[in-house]
Formats: structure tokens, C-alpha cells, sequence
């Protein structure tokens, strides 16, 4: 029986609202505002670069190094004002080679080293829309995710994306489009084609009032409801049933909601994926960048620690594949830097940069060590506060040169307090 909280939960839509265009590739003039960033500013060797097609897509591609400390390539949007006020989600076309991309939004008073990322993981040579909740876009630098309130639409200025997965090697990544909407503005689309989304066929088959209501709770309503195609992986209402007693209402509030939204991103499969297709590949990537393994076992098909219950139920934008069990993703290991270490990385990255009159540059590597150093262990309180003062006073001067001098006036005297 659902509790109160999951029944009301179930009844909390939003309205629907038409998206906004941001970026489209159509005509020859649409390439102007884009400009490419890699990791040559830190003194990596990574290309990247990017062209519009003969079909009117942006096809971003290069290669990753991680030679000299290196590692990113990307593209993004010159600042200008977006108007996404009341916006919720950021849609993707795109088709990819296999492996996962950052989509990067940045916002006016930020400095360059820094923008708030969420995943795209792709499928290769498939063409997937993928909407991502701007919750999901978290301020990072370096890899690492900083301190920082959630991200204002209102104040995003710039679209883009970046190739930083540790893997050497050639990317491509094509774009037809990117799009900011209300996640449920793109269900609306599915149900004027007249064809039932996974949220549809969810519902209508029974057995999932628990997963619908907790992916009402992490606003994941509209991508399963979006165009897809995605590849559920559904645990029934006995599956949530299993875990502690307690866990379902504790996952349900509102600040467990970003480990809620991990849970259910590790049930969904970019691309439409049978059962066949899931056994040859033995392995699917989901959502939430996390990998689920897929074997026949025993006389019954595995799906991590899951078995499949009942497979290749058919939606409008993808597929359901029912397990008996909810699948908790393994958090990685994050090896913590060295304060010092970073410091000194940072100085050494910089001073070049700045002699050779790149103050930006210099600038730019000075604002992510700072940030990065608000989350280091071994970083005293008052260094803490003096960063983020020197953060401050950077982000409302206007000269690179004097951003990169209040900075690495603050490195050192964070140094010299280590």
C-alpha cells in the first residue's frame, strides 16, 4: 500500500510549457557565437574543434590527451543573455560514439574556469534526445565538484560541451540541436504523436507506483516521458518492497533527492536496447555514467544483481525490461589532492601563462584551485573564508590581470598557512 507521501506525490505535475531553442545549426551564420576551449591553456596537447555539416548539425571532435597534465577538449556559446527564467531541463539531439560527454552551462559573474556539468552519455552512431533536469548540473573544476547553491536559470549566459573522460584517443560528438524546457513539455510532444511513453505504459500495466512516484520526487517524470528512446529497467512495487524498512521515505526527501536521482539514472539505458541487443552487449551504460552488467545465468537473464522478470515491453520512446530488484550504484573512489599540491600545480601552470601575456589563462587556472581548495582536506577555516573572499573580489573586477594577482595573492597565503 503506498504511504501518504507517495500518493500525493504521484499527483504533483507541473503544467506544460513549449521549449526554447538555443542552439540550432540550420544556417551557415549559426557557428559565429561558438568558440572552442582545450587544454592547451593548462599546457595539455588535446585537440578539439568543431564544423557544421552538410546536414546542418555541429559535429565537435578532436582528440583526447592527457599528456602535461592535460585532458579536455570542449566548445561552448559566448555569453549573452538567454532569458531560461522558470526553465527546468536541457534537452539534447545528439549522436555520439560510445562515450560520455559534459554538457556545460555557465552563468554571468562566473570566471572562466568553472561551469556547472551534468553527463551525456551516448550510444554509438545513435541518435538520442536526452533531457537532463537542471538539477542535475553541478559546479565543477578540475573533475571535481565544487560548493555552490543550485544553479540559476535566470543567470545562464553560455551552452556548451566538453570530451573529459580520462580515455586517449579520437571523439566525435554530432549536434542537431539543444533545447531548455519544463522536462514534461517534451511527454507532450509523445502524446500528440499518439504513442504511449514508458511513463504511459508504466502506469498502465500496473506494479510501478512506487518507481513513478519516486521518479515524480527526483522531477525524472519527463525523461521517461520525453523522445528518447531510453531502455527502463523497472523494479517492481515488491522490489522496493524489499529494501530496509524506512529507506523509500527517507529517499523521498527533498535533501536525499540527489542520491534518489543517481538510484533511478542507474535504471535507464540510453538508446532502445532489447533483451537480444542487452545479452551480445553483456553490459549497458545508464544515465547516471555508471555500467550494469547483463548475463544469461543459470536459466534466467541477470541484470546486475537483478533478475529479469518480464522483457522487451514496447513504448512510444523505448523499451521496458522488468527486474526484481532496485539497484543501488557503487560510488566511486575519489582520491583526495594534496592542498599543497594543487597550490603548487597551479603556480607552476600559471606563471607561464601570465608571462606570456595569456593573463586570462592564468587567471582562469588561479579561480578552479582556489574553488577546488574550499573542498580539499587539509584547508584551514580561515583559509577557507580568505578563498572565497578572493573569489569575490576576482569575479567583480573586470582586468584578467588583476583577477590573477588578487588569486594568487590568496594561494599564497593559503600556502604559507599549510
Amino acid at each position: 500500500m503506498l504511504t501518504t507521501a507517495l500518493a500525493g506525490l504521484l499527483t504533483q505535475m507541473p503544467l506544460l510549457a513549449a521549449p526554447i531553442e538555443l542552439a540550432t545549426f540550420t544556417s551557415a551564420d549559426s557557428l559565429k557565437s561558438w568558440i572552442s576551449v582545450n587544454d592547451g591553456v593548462m599546457g595539455g596537447v588535446s585537440t578539439g574543434g568543431f564544423k557544421r555539416t552538410e546536414k546542418g548539425t555541429l559535429l565537435f571532435s578532436g582528440e583526447l590527451s592527457l599528456e602535461n597534465n592535460g585532458g579536455f577538449a570542449s566548445i561552448r556559446t559566448q555569453p549573452r543573455e538567454l532569458k531560461l527564467s522558470g526553465v527546468s531541463a536541457i534537452v539534447v539531439k545528439a549522436r555520439g560514439d560510445g562515450r560520455t560527454y559534459w554538457v556545460e552551462l555557465r552563468s554571468s559573474g562566473q570566471m572562466g574556469g568553472s561551469s556547472f556539468r551534468a553527463s551525456l552519455p551516448t550510444t554509438a552512431g545513435e541518435w538520442q534526445e536526452t533531457s537532463i533536469p537542471l538539477a542535475d548540473f553541478k559546479l565543477q573544476a578540475f573533475g571535481q565538484a565544487l560548493p555552490s547553491k543550485a544553479i540559476d536559470p535566470a543567470a545562464v549566459t553560455s551552452v556548451g560541451f566538453m570530451m573529459a573522460d580520462k580515455k586517449t584517443g579520437p571523439f566525435s560528438l554530432e549536434i542537431e540541436s539543444v533545447k531548455a524546457t519544463v522536462p514534461e513539455a517534451a511527454a507532450a510532444s509523445a502524446v500528440a504523436r499518439g504513442g504511449k511513453t514508458l511513463v504511459d505504459v508504466a502506469v498502465a500495466t500496473g506494479g510501478f507506483k512506487t518507481l513513478l512516484a519516486a521518479a515524480t520526487a527526483a522531477d525524472l517524470v519527463g525523461v521517461l516521458a520525453g523522445e528518447g528512446p531510453l531502455t527502463l529497467l523497472a523494479p517492481t512495487d515488491e522490489a522496493f518492497a524489499k529494501l530496509p524498512a524506512g529507506t523509500v521515505d527517507t529517499l523521498l526527501k527533498p535533501e536525499n533527492r540527489e542520491q534518489l536521482v543517481a538510484i533511478l539514472k542507474h535504471h535507464v539505458i540510453a538508446g532502445k536496447v532489447s533483451l537480444a541487443k542487452a545479452l551480445e552487449a553483456r553490459e549497458g551504460v545508464t544515465l547516471q555514467g555508471s555500467k550494469v552488467a547483463i548475463k544469461f545465468q543459470d536459466g534466467r537473464v541477470r541484470i546486475s544483481s537483478a533478475t529479469l522478470v518480464t522483457a522487451d515491453i514496447q513504448a512510444a520512446n523505448g523499451i521496458i525490461h522488468v527486474i526484481d530488484q532496485v539497484l543501488i550504484p557503487t560510488a566511486p573512489e575519489v582520491a583526495s589532492p594534496s592542498p599543497t599540491g594543487l597550490i603548487e600545480l597551479a603556480i607552476k601552470r600559471g606563471v607561464p601563462l601570465f608571462n606570456q601575456g595569456d593573463v586570462a589563462a592564468c587567471a582562469a587556472v588561479y579561480e578552479i584551485t582556489c574553488e577546488a581548495l574550499q573542498i580539499t582536506t587539509g584547508v584551514t577555516e580561515k583559509s577557507r573564508t580568505e578563498l572565497a573572499k578572493s573569489l569575490t573580489e576576482a569575479r567583480a573586477e573586470s582586468s584578467p590581470r588583476e583577477q590573477a594577482w588578487i588569486l594568487r595573492r590568496a594561494l599564497d597565503r593559503a600556502l604559507n598557512q599549510l
